[in-house]
């Protein structure tokens, strides 16, 4: 059984989405299984992954605007470098001095890389502000830690490249924490979205019955 914040944002995530209702309803059963019945590092994992996709995905779920993605992408943007650094096989970085010359073609690809990053960090936070609060305000406190616990999921969604100590994996009270964080704000967004919903439908029936008088 799920609590009742639960299952509000259950249900409003299966009538818009019911692909990350699924998502959802996969992490909270996960976290009911014991340590013991799963393998610890794995059932982390799976809890994670759901929780990452359902907070990645959730913002175009609500209807809210999103940025437009950064083309090229700081990915995109990495990958061009090895070709272009082949260029200048003599160009060293870490010389010991405050102030390095490189060539120019090397220095505004960098400064574009620079550009890009800081604009998917800012369409990031944009993005979520456009979900939790009325006015965009990317410095709110509700989309700090929204974008807190989404790093979280986003870190142990993956399995490392070296094996991770038990000591050093997050507790189940950890991960419970940050998905209440993820509960208690998106229950505001839905709280919001279905009072509005209803204030319309209520607005219109009344609209019908003045038209249907007269």
């Amino acid at each position: 059984m799920m609590e009742p914040i639960q299952q509000r944002i259950f249900d409003a995530l299966a009538e818009r989405r019911p692909d990350l209702a699924d998502m959802y309803r996969a992490a909270i059963d996960q976290l009911r299984v014991s340590r013991g019945e799963v393998g610890a590092r794995t059932r982390i994992s799976y809890i994670c992954h759901s929780m990452r996709e359902v907070m990645n995905r959730i913002i175009t779920a609500m209807g809210r605007p999103i940025a437009p993605a950064v083309k090229p992408s700081t990915s995109e943007r990495v990958q061009q470098l090895p070709d272009l650094l082949s260029r200048f096989p003599d160009l060293q970085f870490d010389v010991g001095q405050e102030i390095v010359p490189i060539p120019r073609d090397v220095a505004v690809a960098m400064e574009s890389l620079f550009k890009a990053a800081v604009q998917e960090k800012r369409r990031s936070r944009d993005d979520v502000a456009a979900l939790l609060t009325d006015d965009g305000n990317t410095a709110h406190a509700a989309v700090s830690k929204w974008i807190e616990s989404r790093g979280f999921f986003v870190k142990w969604a993956h399995i490392h490249d070296r094996v991770v100590p038990s000591a050093e994996l997050p507790s189940d009270d950890e991960i419970k924490a940050h998905i209440a964080t993820f509960e208690t704000l998106f229950d505001g967004v839905i709280t919001q979205f279905f009072t509005a919903r209803q204030s319309i439908e209520d607005l219109l029936a009344e609209i019908n019955d003045k038209g249907d008088a007269a």
